[in-house]
């Protein structure tokens, strides 16, 4: 049986948002909108995170080609 362990992101969001509901009463309206901006900022961190990964997903002969002439236009000769 094979255990995986939930995406980073979501694991901030969530420890966000569980902050974010307890600590509500006591929070100030500046902390209160600095902890909202927080959580979208978590999102949108999430949301560009799946794009990239579709992107690389469907282009990867693309990215391989890309990248393999600049590894050999960078690589050094051998000293010896």
């Amino acid at each position: 049986m094979m255990h995986s362990s939930p995406m980073p992101l979501n694991v901030a969001l969530d420890m966000t948002k569980r902050l974010h509901h307890e600590l509500a009463k006591h929070m100030t309206p500046e902390q209160r909108r600095d902890m909202t901006r927080v959580e979208k900022l978590i999102m949108e961190a999430q949301k560009q995170h799946k794009a990239d990964q579709l992107r690389a997903q469907q282009t990867p002969a693309a990215a391989s080609a890309s990248a393999a002439p600049a590894k050999k236009a960078g690589r050094r000769r051998s000293f010896w």
